[in-house]
């Protein structure tokens, strides 16, 4: 009888210890998968919260000059200038009879409209701590939907072309074109920065004046 009592305590017991392990083991396992999934979870967010080294914000309207935004992040800069060919178009034949007195005119308006439209000037302009500061809290709150056009939003009737590219730190690099209007909330945010940000600085008159010109269509 001892014995007997003996060995059903020492099975109670046995079977307390096996119940204690698995229920470890289990709570291990659990705990596991939960790490997994905030790690999982944590790659994704710096994947898409990484800062930027380069930023460049392309603005391709109809009728007028075309003009490209750089922020290089890395060496503290904001540049601008013109991509295309700088043209001017000829004006339109005179009539078969046009007066002396009506080919002036006509030549005196197509001048006034070469002095009114005078070849963009490149800037090299700086950029502070503070700045750059702003720039990357944008970029840094962007998820993946920012990264390309807005499929829901529609192009605006002789909306220019735009196109940004950014160069993560990492060096993943994410260019999004697309028309005025189809631009996501976030990119328009970032371009809208960039572009307040050469207005403050811009020191030339001809970018001042192109700028007041831009703003009125």
């Amino acid at each position: 009888l001892i014995v007997s009592c003996f060995e059903i305590r020492f099975f109670a017991k046995r079977q307390t210890v096996s119940r204690n392990v698995r229920n470890q083991l289990r709570m291990k396992y659990v705990f596991a998968i939960i790490l997994l999934i905030f790690t999982t979870v944590g790659c994704e967010k710096k994947i898409n919260s990484n800062e930027a080294k380069f930023v460049k914000f392309g603005y391709y309207p109809p009728f007028i000059q075309h003009f490209e935004i750089i922020a290089n992040l890395s060496d503290k800069s904001l540049i601008f200038y013109n991509p295309s060919q700088y043209l001017i178009p000829p004006p339109p034949p005179p009539p078969k009879h046009a007066s002396d007195k009506e080919l002036e005119n006509r030549r005196i308006e197509h001048q006034q409209f070469i002095d009114d439209n005078p070849k963009l000037e490149p800037e090299y302009l700086e950029l502070n701590e503070d700045e750059i500061k702003a720039i990357q809290k944008i970029i840094t709150s962007f998820t993946k939907n920012d990264f390309k056009e807005d499929e829901k939003k529609y192009p605006v009737i002789d909306g220019a072309s735009t196109n940004t590219v950014i160069v993560l730190k990492d060096n993943p690099i994410y260019s999004i074109g697309g028309s005025e209007g189809t631009n996501s909330n976030k990119e328009i945010e970032l371009t809208s920065k960039l572009y307040n940000l050469f207005k403050q600085k811009s020191k030339t008159r001809i970018n001042r004046q192109f700028i007041q010109k831009l703003e009125k269509r």
